[in-house]
């Protein structure tokens, strides 16, 4: 007597490539949906950090007078007391005002230019901030830009 056992032990080729073609769309879709969303959780720290800045610059133009110059360090400034010919400003230095040097969220520099007014009812904004964003370019569409009293503050 024979007995002819015809039972399905496992799956097919078919079956095994059907299945791993989905699991490679499905992680195609995530993969793509999730660097999106971290660009965007990038640029909106690089945001954060900006605004950050600028408060700091704020409160350096309330103790001294004046954003920090060139000749002063420009963001250098916030962290180390220059070195002033004024001893007044010097005493006046209350910092520092940041703990370390500021960076977007690409661990790039900041960008930092004080701006000067062309008469008096000029409203040009005391000074611009910017990020030159994830490929290091300044002037490019992905900057991540604070310019204090305009509309396009912080707009990447």
């Amino acid at each position: 007597m024979r007995h002819r056992y015809c039972s399905r032990a496992g799956f097919t080729l078919i079956e095994i490539l059907l299945v791993l073609a989905i699991i490679g769309m499905l992680a195609g879709v995530t993969i793509f949906a999730i660097g999106g969303i971290g660009k965007k959780a990038r640029v909106d720290t690089t945001k954060a950090i900006l605004e950050t800045v600028a408060n700091a610059l704020d409160t350096y133009q309330l103790h001294i007078g004046h954003y920090p110059s060139e000749e002063e360090g420009n963001l250098d400034a916030l962290r180390t007391k220059p070195s002033f010919d004024n001893e007044t400003l010097a005493d006046n230095w209350a910092g520092p005002y940041l703990k370390k040097q500021p960076v977007d969220a690409w661990k790039n520099a900041l960008s930092y230019e004080i701006q000067t007014a062309t008469s008096e009812d000029d409203t040009t904004p005391p000074f611009r901030l910017w990020s030159n964003g994830p490929d290091g370019m300044s002037d490019t569409e992905d900057d991540v830009k604070y310019w204090p009293d305009e509309e396009d503050a912080a707009s990447p």
